[in-house]
């Protein structure tokens, strides 16, 4: 396999890996002449008077650590997940191990909520990250195979031009296929990401309603012509740790978002539950999720 990428400013950056070459372990990334004698090798061009900039070295191991939490200890990202660099996924998933633990390890510290909910990053995150795996491990097969998987790659490349293969191959590979175990319920969102959505007062699903956590409330009716914007309580006992926009959006709502009234959005922007369709009711989640009501008398 060759890749040629040309860059800004004169740079070009090139990957080549060798089929069937012997993995070399390591101390340190290899000498520009390595990676000139492979390129050599599989192009017949010669790059050896070309003047690196960086060079490093990859392989196609895949590993993944039993427990993402181990009391105390909290793993995430390359310390948790190993694999081939294929698509920028290590990059992806890494980044929402580290916002699917930030928010509840601040709420654990905070004392908003019970330590418990650390163990639903373990749960959630080291399936992503098995998914993760299986997906590079076939690309590995694909792109760093020899002849013996051309016919896979002509098949495969035949099923891509048909679109709906394609979007979830994509949606795959980006990580934003993920869908949490959030409770029952026949709610399309639930457990998934929050689809961009724009209100009423300029709030979009890009920007955020309100600060996070947050619970954004849509009527998914036509959009009314005046503004709407106000803050009020979900329900007593959570006002201090959740907000809420009240707002309609500014044209009609189609696809799974049609036809929900409210929606309690994470932090890391998945839907905990969703009216109508969660089996459960909204302080169920608002329990699990952002930890016990406060009580009434407290200041």
């Amino acid at each position: 396999m060759v890749m040629v990428v040309h860059l800004p400013d004169g740079v070009t950056r090139i990957i080549a890996a060798e089929h069937g070459a012997p993995p070399v372990r390591r101390t340190g990334p290899p000498e520009f002449s390595e990676v000139a004698d492979v390129f050599k090798r599989l192009t017949d061009i010669d790059i050896s008077a070309a003047r690196p900039l960086w060079v490093s070295a990859f392989t196609d191991a895949a590993r993944q650590v039993t427990q993402y939490r181990r009391g105390r200890v909290l793993l995430s990202g390359d310390a948790a997940h190993i694999h081939l660099p294929a698509g920028g996924q290590g990059m992806n998933t890494s980044l929402q191990d580290s916002v699917n633990l930030g928010w509840k390890l601040a709420a654990v510290v905070r004392g908003t909520a019970p330590p418990a909910l650390l163990d639903s990053y373990h749960e959630e995150r080291h399936a992503v990250g098995r998914a993760l795996l299986r997906n590079t491990r076939a690309q590995s097969l694909l792109i760093l195979g020899g002849d013996d998987v051309a016919p896979l790659r002509e098949v495969l490349g035949d099923l891509l031009s048909i679109e709906d293969v394609a979007r979830v191959l994509a949606e795959r590979a980006s990580g934003l296929d993920i869908r949490y175990d959030v409770g029952g319920g026949h709610h399309p969102l639930l457990g998934a990401r929050l689809p961009e959505l724009t209100l009423a007062g300029g709030l979009d699903r890009a920007t955020g309603p309100v600060p996070p956590p947050n619970c954004c409330a849509a009527d998914g009716a036509a959009p009314r012509p005046r503004r709407q914007r106000r803050t009020a309580p979900p329900r007593p006992g959570w006002t201090h740790r959740i907000d809420v926009v009240t707002a309609a959006p500014t044209r009609p709502v189609t696809g799974p978002l049609a036809g929900t009234g409210a929606v309690l959005v994470r932090p890391d922007g998945h839907v905990a539950w969703a009216a109508p369709g969660s089996h459960h009711d909204l302080p169920t989640a608002l329990t699990r999720w952002f930890g016990p009501a406060r009580p009434a008398h407290a200041a």
